[in-house]
């Protein structure tokens, strides 16, 4: 078993593995810039489990589907299995991040590297069951209901706030749970925050799961 580490130690001095999966690996906060900002899901997989890597499992214009995982004795384990819905048109304001981001890199860590200030608006919490596919990337888990965070993703820069994507996160159940987003976000979360059956991106994402 994994030991977990708590993300509010900041001081702890954590190394991200590198390999040829995690050239799209983001930077770890400091503990002034995690401060003044809430870590990225990146930095906060990195921070519990002392590695993070993305593997983008199928993209195209309009759903990007990755593994964000940790590696345990050389095997990846998803710790997030995200799916995201873009939009239809892409802003130039942000056209370079886009193409990063089609090229594999993770969605909050290069708009952080290129100065966006990052805001998620929080549209449903609950959870979805496990899946074969979703288990078998989480290393094998039991079947079981998993935390999941349907959030719009929008970034802002020189008074300029843009709207970038809707994006699903469901969660390995020894990274993250409905109680976790409790503690996160307090009184908003509590598993009816948002109305599942008007959330068509939860649709999408069941079928991703499949």
């Amino acid at each position: 078993m994994i030991h977990r580490m708590s993300v509010r130690n900041l001081a702890v001095v954590l190394t991200l593995c590198l390999s040829a999966e995690l050239a799209a690996q983001a930077p770890l906060a400091t503990p002034s810039e995690a401060g003044l900002r809430p870590l990225l899901n990146s930095e906060r997989i990195a921070m519990e489990f002392g590695s993070y890597g993305i593997d983008v499992l199928e993209s195209d214009a309009r759903v990007r589907v990755s593994n964000l995982y940790s590696l345990h004795q050389g095997i990846k384990i998803c710790r997030t299995f995200a799916v995201v819905h873009f939009p239809e048109s892409i802003e130039n304001a942000y056209s370079v991040e886009h193409e990063a981001i089609l090229s594999g890199q993770s969605i909050g860590a290069v708009f952080a590297q290129h100065g966006w200030t990052i805001e998620k608006i929080n549209r449903y919490f609950g959870v979805l069951h496990s899946t074969d596919r979703v288990a078998a990337l989480m290393g094998e888990i039991a079947a079981q209901p998993l935390a999941v965070h349907l959030y719009d993703f929008k970034v802002s820069k020189s008074g300029t706030c843009l709207s970038y994507a809707t994006i699903a996160e469901v969660h390995h159940p020894d990274y993250l749970s409905v109680a976790d987003w409790q503690s996160f976000y307090g009184a908003v979360v509590n598993g009816a925050y948002g109305v599942a059956r008007e959330q068509p991106e939860l649709a999408l994402t069941r079928d991703k799961m499949n």
